[in-house]
């Protein structure tokens, strides 16, 4: 595939989506290269997303946006983003191929197209506790984001999982619903600091310092024990994880030299969403701040904003309009 594109998003999450959406309405040529299949299709239920007092799913939401998108002549190509490179012209281009050919190291079959502006929006992906069939409980009996679910542990026992200070930082999050909390250093030679220490003795939150071994429940919505290696069984009804992030898919943005914080999260303007590389934005997850589907619906719509006031400042003009005749000057009445 060798085009060029007004804009081109890497990631189809709810923020590329958004961003994706935006592009369109203005009638930018857009295009939205996306793996599938990232953070947001495997939450099951988002409960604090406006619009949806029973809850949505996130795989409910892609497949909404894709449509909404679509509707507006943004294309979609199925594949993984693999390199990105900005051209003596000013120019990206950007190459994608099948996700099978990229593991098995297969690169006759890539397509490469090249974009005016660039907006990444690869995500994250989480770090599970280490336990048989964590995917059964994922999403359901275990949470991850206190601030996107801490409200469903409401006067439940919580167990929360991590590692050091993770674990009672994550707990104390937690105490605005529920006072049922057990720590698990799943790390026993990893540091709890004196501070926090003195915290949990004083909510009365007890700490196991143990590897897992294992949840057990009858249903995936409730993790009604977990249970350690040294023997130690602890009574629950959910599970948090603080185990943090296991990826951040930032890697083509810093072939870019785009700026990022140690931990490999995007930095941008906070106004535009633009990072620091001119003609390339971050939205959604990989970007520095509080991660929330909501908040990288924001972000994508602020991009498309931004992306849209440039364009048209450097004298773009939507592929509607290229053959058409010039715009009569307004009459005023």
């Amino acid at each position: 595939m060798e085009n060029l594109y007004d804009v081109v998003i890497i990631g189809g999450g709810v923020g590329g989506l958004q961003a994706a959406i935006h592009a369109g309405r203005y009638g930018w040529k857009t295009l939205v290269i996306d793996r599938s299949k990232g953070r947001t299709f495997y939450t099951p239920r988002y409960m604090n997303m406006l619009g949806y007092p029973e809850g949505v799913s996130g795989m409910e939401l892609l497949k909404k946006g894709k449509q909404q998108a679509e509707q507006y002549g943004v294309e979609f190509l199925l594949k993984i983003a693999t390199d990105v490179s900005r051209d003596e012209d000013g120019l990206f281009t950007v190459s994608a191929q099948r996700r099978k050919e990229y593991k098995a190291g297969i690169t006759e079959q890539i397509d490469r197209v090249r974009t005016r502006k660039l907006v990444i929006s690869t995500g994250i992906m989480d770090r599970h506790p280490e336990v048989p069939n964590v995917y059964h409980w994922a999403g359901y009996g275990i949470y991850y984001c206190a601030d996107c679910d801490g409200y469903e542990v409401l006067n439940k026992r919580v167990v929360v999982v991590g590692k050091g200070n993770a674990g009672p930082s994550k707990a104390l999050m937690l105490l605005n619903w529920t006072r049922d909390i057990s720590v698990v250093n799943v790390d026993p030679t990893a540091v709890i600091s004196e501070e926090l220490q003195k915290q949990l003795e004083h909510y009365h939150i007890p700490v196991f310092h143990s590897p897992l071994k294992e949840f057990v429940g009858a249903d995936r919505e409730r993790v009604e024990q977990v249970i350690l290696q040294d023997g130690t069984v602890i009574e629950s009804d959910k599970v948090f994880s603080a185990l943090g992030m296991h990826s951040v898919h930032s890697e083509l943005a810093k072939k870019l030299g785009v700026e990022t914080l140690a931990n490999g999260h995007i930095v941008v303007d906070p106004r535009t969403k633009q990072t620091s590389v001119p003609g390339v934005w971050a939205v959604g997850d990989i970007v520095a701040h509080t991660q929330q589907a909501m908040i990288a619906i924001g972000e994508g719509a602020q991009a498309g904003v931004w992306i849209n006031k440039i364009l048209r400042q450097e004298g773009c003009l939507p592929e509607r309009w290229v053959n058409a005749s010039a715009p009569k000057e307004p009459v005023y009445l």
